[in-house]
């Protein structure tokens, strides 16, 4: 879709619905066109499994007592040598009616966060040629399924942003650091809840901003540009698209 055609699309859904913001309009167009001009999606798909194809890290399974930096205390909590990052402890339902174990509840390790709230989960958002793009990541993880998925432009805790590992800082966070002043670049600005069956009163702060694809210097190879669209139907089709960056794209 080139850039006549969005903004007519867009200025019909105007008119049809005078309550529509003009980023909802966008929304709309965005989710049932595809407004890339800088990608196919089988051309996402070629780039994700030659990063794939060319991943030299690997995982191996080891015991928690060969974990480097990670220790356990005398009650068995385990934490990390920096004191960031989470703590594995035991919670304890009871009463549980609502759920299938009944009102005898249960015990389990939980994962606790440091100060519960995890990190920055930022997306930009870029006209490129008069059309709406976001820029994405081929991130690494050691859990992920395939190991590369298809995630934010920042995906970083606390712990990470304030380098408690030791390494250096985590790509774009320079332009979400003003998330709590700048008011006007962000089409969405809000904590999110996490998954409470492993993650302890666990929330990230989702964010979606405005960014002037000139202001953008040269991209990382595991970055790249997307439309909703594309995003929408990798996901259909392939299970490579992780969850912050699925829940971003519909949230705003």
């Amino acid at each position: 879709m080139n850039i006549e055609e969005f903004r007519k699309a867009k200025k019909e859904l105007l008119s049809l619905n005078e309550k529509l913001s003009e980023i909802e309009a966008e929304k709309l167009v965005e989710l049932q066109h595809d407004t890339s001009n800088q990608n196919t999606t089988n051309g996402i798909l070629d780039w994700y499994n030659k990063l794939l194809n060319n991943l030299e890290t690997s995982i191996d399974i080891v015991n928690i007592d060969e974990c480097k930096d990670w220790e356990a205390d005398e009650n068995l909590n385990l934490k990390h040598s920096s004191g960031s990052f989470f703590q594995v402890k035991g919670v304890r339902a009871s009463m549980s009616t609502s759920r299938e174990v009944g009102s005898s509840g249960w015990d389990q390790p939980i994962l606790i966060e440091k100060n519960f709230d995890g990190g920055i989960l930022g997306l930009v958002r870029s006209y490129i040629n008069g059309t709406p793009h976001y820029l994405i990541e081929a991130k690494f993880e050691p859990g992920n399924y395939n190991l590369l998925q298809l995630s934010p432009t920042l995906q970083a805790t606390f712990s990470n942003i304030e380098k408690a590992h030791g390494g250096k800082s985590p790509n774009y966070l320079d332009y979400f650091l003003d998330y709590q002043e700048n008011k006007k670049d962000y089409i969405f600005n809000q904590w999110m809840s996490e998954d409470g069956g492993r993650l302890f009163n666990k929330r990230n702060r989702g964010l979606v901003k405005n960014v002037e694809y000139n202001d953008i210097v040269k991209i990382p190879d595991n970055f790249t540009w997307v439309s909703l669209f594309q995003i929408k139907e990798i996901m259909k089709n392939q299970p490579i698209v992780n969850p912050h960056l699925a829940r971003l794209i519909f949230l705003f």
